[in-house]
């Protein structure tokens, strides 16, 4: 039969049948010149039954899917009102990915949306009974049994349930089977237990969807795409701008570019993913397909190509992706550098010799002072050009720094994901999120999929080595969902104001006149068992050892000694051979530390490193002291414990160094 016209954006049928008129529609129907030899089941879980109002439902879905760029749409939703046409069945549809088909590749899918949510409960009721219809005539129409017809969109991602984890296989294809017979159904079998729970899949969508919209926008990530499908199963990174769909060497080509790659389709071809870096093979060439997509690419990312820069000659042999803004000079230590920020790496020279191009991620072991504030130069220059500033004391910037993630997209923010907070940072390789205020939890989007079986490591083949700047492997078993890894090293959370000192009373008998000494040191020492039996300790009759300061775990700060009184914590110690009384100009500040401690890690530190850079910062203030000034009691008294189990040296001192306000 001639199909029933359309209208909208994407084009949409918006008609309502029943199982009867389903049937005559589908017996007659003129597929055009390819015929569909797979159906794909979904459910919608938003809208649901309770949201569902006919073609109201349908004509918003169809504005959504227009405001996210969708060519298409699927081909059918079943509702308990009864069964929705939507993408004409003769075209392909979007709903599935790699699973959507193409006329490239000889075959294309029906898109069929169940509408409602299945992870917890069978589909029943007349939407079933819909639903039921549709696969049962089209099997019959298509002379394709049910087990050879029917998939789940969750064949073709691995970040989805859908259609629902209470659905299998075995129980739509005997009920699809039951239906052609005439027989009663059987029995459903017992539910298989989830590969994604629930809250998972909520914030793995999440996450990726947030990390799509810094450079894609409004279109964010949709596993129904085949661009995204691939490049989350192939390890390419985040989008670097948005799908497009224009004429290139006359054809019609649907492009994105992302952080390793550029993946087009010649349209309507949707699940076709091709790649430029294949197109390219490693050349440059002067006209046709491949350079007319290398020079959107690099538009997309707000320079022109220039085949004669060594810049562009090296990121595209080495697939370093867009550019991020305009190649600039740096000065530093009165020599000029050339740089050009791309999504994989960060390229520079020096300005005598524009062909000796370097990577920055080379530089992230660093040491010495010239080539380290050269790193920290362009490292600042890399984020700038991203719109947000570099924090060297950051776990995410470190991170990101050891790990070779890439340009940061956007600045980090925080989030609301399933009644949680979480903070994160998307990079052009990689997105790094923790829970507020677990700061030093820091885990890898990467390896959330990978949990999930979205996102395979990726290993060079034999004898071909992995692209300069590529992301280092990293075991996937150090970042689990249940098990964070917590980041050794200077990591720190971000310096914030929202700390106060309480004034403990009794104060402590521990103390003395410090008379004219200056305040010259910070020591900081480490106290085992919980801060209430401390602070009675150090203020009990008779008590010989105090600090100034006590910070709990939890953040609490409290005073038990006045700053122009010497408290006794250090006594007299040799100090680069002198003797020195080391409490007459010195602030002692007292970390808690749990029962056991050394022997039972102090755990989770955040609120304790958050509180004492404050304190740090204040002291540093008002008398002038500087990052060296900071020392530990164990270093003093020739101990092995490290009063700094899980707090950060380096961001303390520089916290301490601080000199503004």
């Amino acid at each position: 039969m001639t199909d029933f016209p359309t209208e909208g954006s994407p084009p949409f049928i918006n008609r309502r049948l029943t199982i009867e008129e389903w049937t005559r529609y589908v017996a007659t129907y003129d597929f055009g010149r390819l015929t569909p030899s797979r159906l794909v089941l979904h459910h919608t879980f938003r809208p649901d039954e309770r949201s569902w109002n006919g073609l109201t439902t349908m004509r918003g879905m169809q504005r959504f899917y227009a405001s996210q760029g969708w060519p298409a749409g699927p081909h059918i939703f079943v509702a308990d009102d009864g069964i929705w046409l939507a993408t004409p069945m003769r075209d392909i549809g979007v709903h599935a990915g790699t699973g959507n088909g193409s006329l490239a590749q000889g075959w294309y899918s029906i898109g069929l949306e169940m509408v409602g949510y299945f992870d917890t409960r069978l589909p029943g009721g007349a939407m079933w009974q819909h639903a039921l219809a549709v696969m049962g005539e089209l099997s019959r129409r298509l002379k394709i049994p049910p087990r050879p017809l029917i998939s789940f969109h969750r064949d073709y991602t691995s970040v989805k349930s859908c259609p629902g984890w209470a659905v299998s296989k075995e129980w739509v294809w005997s009920q699809v089977e039951a239906y052609l017979s005439g027989a009663d159904p059987p029995p459903p079998p017992l539910r298989p237990p989830p590969g994604i729970l629930p809250a998972d899949e909520r914030l793995l969508e999440t996450l990726l969807d947030q990390s799509y919209r810094c450079r894609a926008g409004s279109q964010g990530y949709n596993p129904a795409w085949a661009f995204h499908q691939y490049a989350v199963q192939q390890g390419l990174g985040m989008p670097m701008g948005p799908s497009v769909t224009e004429t290139i060497a006359g054809k019609r080509i649907n492009y994105q570019p992302f952080a390793r790659d550029t993946l087009f389709v010649e349209a309507p071809n949707w699940g076709d993913v091709q790649t430029l870096s294949a197109l390219l093979g490693g050349s440059i060439p002067p006209a046709g397909l491949g350079r007319e997509l290398l020079e959107r690419t690099y538009r997309a990312g707000g320079s022109p190509f220039r085949p004669d820069w060594a810049f562009h000659q090296f990121a595209v042999i080495n697939r370093l992706g867009p550019p991020i803004g305009a190649s600039e000079i740096i000065t530093v230590d009165g020599k000029n550098w050339a740089y050009q920020v791309f999504a994989v790496d960060t390229l520079y020279s020096p300005t005598s010799n524009y062909a000796d191009v370097r990577l920055l991620s080379r530089l992230a072991q660093a040491a010495d002072g010239p080539t380290l504030r050269l790193r920290e130069a362009l490292l600042a220059a890399t984020y700038r050009k991203s719109g947000t500033a570099y924090r060297p004391d950051w776990a995410f910037h470190q991170l990101a720094r050891t790990f070779a993630l890439g340009s940061p997209l956007c600045g980090s923010y925080q989030l609301q994901i399933e009644g949680a907070t979480f903070a994160l940072q998307v990079y052009a390789l990689d997105t790094l999120f923790n829970l507020v205020p677990n700061w030093s939890q820091v885990r890898r989007l990467r390896d959330l999929a990978a949990l999930q079986g979205a996102s395979p490591s990726r290993t060079a083949s034999r004898g071909a080595p992995e692209p300069l700047g590529a992301s280092p492997t990293i075991s996937i078993k150090a970042t689990t969902a249940a098990a964070p890894m917590v980041i050794p090293g200077d990591h720190a959370p971000p310096l914030t104001d929202g700390f106060h000192i309480a004034q403990f009373t009794p104060p402590s008998p521990a103390q003395e006149p410090r008379g004219e000494h200056p305040i010259r040191l910070v020591v900081l020492h480490a106290v085992a068992g919980p801060v209430a039996t401390t602070l009675a300790q150090m203020t009990g009759p008779g008590a010989r050892f105090a600090t100034h300061y006590v910070v709990g775990i939890a953040g609490n700060i409290y005073q038990l000694v006045e700053e122009d009184q010497a408290a006794r914590h250090a006594g007299v110690v040799d100090l680069n051979g002198r003797r020195l009384n080391v409490d007459a100009i010195s602030i002692g500040i007292a970390l808690e530390r749990p029962e056991g401690w050394p022997a039972r890690s102090a755990g989770s530190t955040d609120m304790q490193a958050q509180a004492l850079r404050w304190l740090l910062g204040n002291l540093g203030r008002r008398y002038r002291l500087r990052g060296e000034a900071l020392l530990r009691w164990g270093s003093l008294a020739g101990s092995n414990e490290s009063v700094l189990d899980g707090l950060p040296l380096a961001a303390l001192r520089e916290a301490l160094d601080r000199r503004e306000g």
